[in-house]
């Protein structure tokens, strides 16, 4: 029997006859399908097919051909001719076929011949991409079963592959490939490696992970380095999938000059937290054989009553470790952290030891340990109406060895009740009032120190304030605000002989310029009478952009020499405060904090830049800064910093970065990068020259790191499109 159809009403009518016939002989039997989701189907027992011209050849045997679409679950299968045969459940199939299998894998082919619900059988001259990343060419494609797929004589590559260039920058090219798409792990046998077209590798078995695979076992991409410090270099990381919630990565590092060393990283989530166990062993000649090392912990866990525990561990065996081994800065830290923070509340409790690697710093010294307690609520007050606040702190400090006036321990215990109330004046003045209760006591060790072994001081501060903002539109629809300020504040006066480790470094900006202290620590507080007055001035733009300009100072009674000369803040009368600020709509931010004495010399600078859109970057700052000993700067400090980026083209990007200290006249550190991405390739190389606070040398730095993409859940974030490429 033969249907042809002759009009678009009967090609129609013919197609759902069709329909209708492929699942009355498809449903008593196997039903058409592929891969996962055949076995639901089956179980369903639902096929669908479309066809141009269907008819029968014979009691068993259903041929379908013209615009052949079959649906089964996820699967759709588009041929020119399918030929069905019942009793034996096989199927011809003739191309072009493309077989889609939902998200997973997608197959090209030209014929094919398939039985068991599509899952066994042999295709011809096929091409196969999983998971829209890698793409596998193949002579014959085989399904020996559900979970075993074989290809002989193989292709692949995750590049796009177009006319005027028919050579991809990396393939695969194999005797034969098994597909195991229970583990999602591709096994090649007699691979060969090639970039650009010429042979790189030859490896007789090879394991990949396939795309659709996130975590598997197996090498890393390495990453090639030149130094001055260890040669011609090469990391080679190796991950090792433990489990679900567990993995290891070892990472041996060799270096012509005589550098052994192994990295290792553990990792673990947990229900409620994630852990991260490290370190690092290594033999090089930098130390003359020396065996050095460092391990490292950190974590971050939530614990009942909503609260968060946090720790960052680090020790490294040597002061030059993390630079010659780039793994952080000179300056060390490490933190066991309680937490809790709720709308009005904030409960903290923090262990901390701090280590300087630096030259000239004597870590025996410094208040190296440190414990922390805080306790910071806010609340409505009543009865006098307004907002409250208590704080209380616990805080304790020890040194090992210290010399001079410091004394070897001090524990402080604070309070802090504070109460401030805002009012809308006549005239649409804003008033506010307020104060401060400040209670420290100290506890000192030895007495030796020249310190009193207890001292208790007790800190009222009143408080008020007046602001009145004046707002206008201009004819373009953009909006000024301009708002002076005057806020007075009485303190006692009364000062005390007290050690100082958290308070010697207090600044003048627009966010502490209307604050009852302006010191950062609770060693110190700010007394006497004082005035800070400010007027500022904001630009609101309908295109987008605003600017900000504050200008302040502050105005004392007298001068009860709590600062240092050569603070900012020192003096009757404080220097004077200018900050600005620019952001617009182009991704363009400026800001600049500047300090000038009463004839205009200029103290204090600071200015930052960033620009960021889709073709560059830009991030700047300049600083400069007057000499202070009380600060430990005997002489002044400026520095310049730059980092930039720049698209050359859609795959090409360049990068430079300084670090420059105008002050000595040399670079701290210079880079000079340039990166290459397109859909199946990454490559990153840097040049880096830096000055080590270590060591008082410089070290140059060559890296080169190549990514392979579209395997292992290594997908590329670049569109795939036909292009020259390099």
């Amino acid at each position: 029997m033969g249907l042809a159809p002759r009009t678009p009403r009967r090609r129609g009518l013919l197609r759902v006859l069709a329909c209708a016939l492929g699942l009355a002989l498809a449903a008593p039997g196997v039903p058409l399908g592929f891969g996962a989701g055949a076995a639901q189907a089956q179980d369903a027992g639902f096929a669908t097919l479309l066809a141009d011209r269907l008819f029968l050849d014979g009691p068993n045997r259903l041929i379908a051909q013209g615009n052949v679409v079959a649906f089964f679950g996820e699967s759709r299968l588009s041929a020119g001719r399918i030929v069905y045969d019942r009793a034996t459940g096989a199927m011809q199939i003739d191309g072009p076929i493309v077989l889609n299998e939902g998200h997973r894998a997608v197959i090209l082919a030209d014929s094919a011949e398939l039985r068991e619900s599509l899952r066994l059988g042999l295709i011809r001259s096929a091409r196969v991409v999983l998971d829209q990343q890698l793409q596998i060419a193949a002579a014959t494609i085989e399904r020996r079963s559900e979970r075993f797929t074989e290809m002989n004589n193989v292709v692949a590559s995750a590049c796009e592959i177009c006319p005027e260039r028919n050579t991809p920058l990396w393939e695969v090219r194999a005797d034969r490939v098994v597909h195991d798409t229970q583990e999602r792990q591709l096994y090649f046998e007699g691979a060969r490696f090639r970039m650009f077209g010429l042979p790189v590798a030859y490896i007789p078995r090879l394991r990949i992970p396939d795309p659709s695979l996130e975590r598997a076992t197996g090498f890393l991409s390495p990453r090639f380095s030149l130094d001055s410090d260890h040669g011609v270099g090469l990391r080679a990381p190796y991950f090792i999938a433990l489990s679900a919630d567990k993995d290891l990565t070892l990472t041996p590092f060799l270096g012509t000059k005589g550098t052994y060393a192994l990295e290792a990283r553990y990792r673990q989530a947990f229900s409620n937290g994630l852990l991260e166990l490290g370190g690092l062993v290594a033999r090089d000649s930098i130390r003359n054989g020396e065996l050095r090392g460092m391990v490292y912990a950190k974590g971050d866990f939530a614990v009942p009553r909503g609260y968060r525990l946090s720790f960052n561990l680090i020790q490294p065996s040597d002061r030059s470790l993390l630079e010659d081994y780039e793994r952080g800065e000179p300056r060390l830290t490490s933190d066991i952290t309680l937490e809790r923070v709720r709308r009005d509340e904030r409960i903290r409790v923090q262990a901390l030891q701090f280590r300087s690697l630096r030259l000239g710093d004597v870590n025996a010294n410094l208040p190296n340990s440190v414990g922390q307690g805080l306790y910071d609520r806010r609340f409505d007050m009543p009865g006098l109406g307004g907002v409250g606040r208590i704080r209380l702190e616990a805080e304790g400090y020890a040194r090992r060895t210290p010399l001079g006036p410091d004394p070897e321990q001090v524990a402080r215990f604070s309070v802090d009740l504070t109460w401030r109330r805002d009012a809308v004046l006549p005239g649409g003045v804003l008033g506010a009032v307020g104060a401060n209760l400040g209670f420290d006591h100290f506890q000192i060790a030895p007495a030796a120190s020249g310190f009193s072994s207890n001292v208790s001081r007790w800190r009222p501060s009143l408080m008020a304030e007046l602001r009145w903002p004046l707002v206008r539109a201009s004819a373009g629809g953009a909006s000024h605000v301009i708002e002076p300020v005057a806020q007075v504040i009485w303190s006692n006066d009364k000062l005390y002989a007290l050690p100082n480790a958290t308070s010697l470094m207090p600044e003048l900006d627009e966010g502490n310029l209307f604050t009852f202290d302006r010191f950062a620590g609770g060693d110190a507080r700010e007394a006497g009478l004082r005035a800070n007055l400010g007027l500022s001035w904001t630009r609101y733009d309908p295109d987008g952009w605003s600017s900000t300009v504050t200008v302040g100072r502050v105005i004392r009674d007298r001068d009860l020499f709590q600062f240092s000369a050569a603070s900012p803040l020192a003096g009757r009368q404080s220097d004077w405060l200018l900050a600005a600020s620019i952001d617009t709509a182009a991704g363009l931010s400026l800001s600049s904090r500047s300090h000038f004495s009463d004839s205009f010399d200029l103290t204090r600078s600071a200015i930052e830049l960033d620009w960021t859109t889709d073709d560059f970057g830009i991030s700047t700052s300049y600083m400069r800064i007057e000499a202070d000993p009380v600060e430990n700067r005997p002489t002044a400090a400026s520095e310049w910093t730059f980092d930039g980026s720049r698209a050359l083209d859609e795959y090409w990007t360049a990068r430079v970065g300084w670090h420059y200290d105008i002050t000595s006249g040399r670079s701290a550190r210079t880079t000079l990068g340039l990166d290459y991405e397109n859909e199946c390739l990454r490559m990153a190389m840097q040049v880096e020259r830096q000055y080590s606070a270590t060591t008082n040398s410089s070290a140059t730095r060559f890296g080169l790191n190549i990514d392979i993409l579209g395997i292992g859940g290594n997908p590329s974030v670049t569109r795939k499109r036909c292009s020259d490429g390099i």
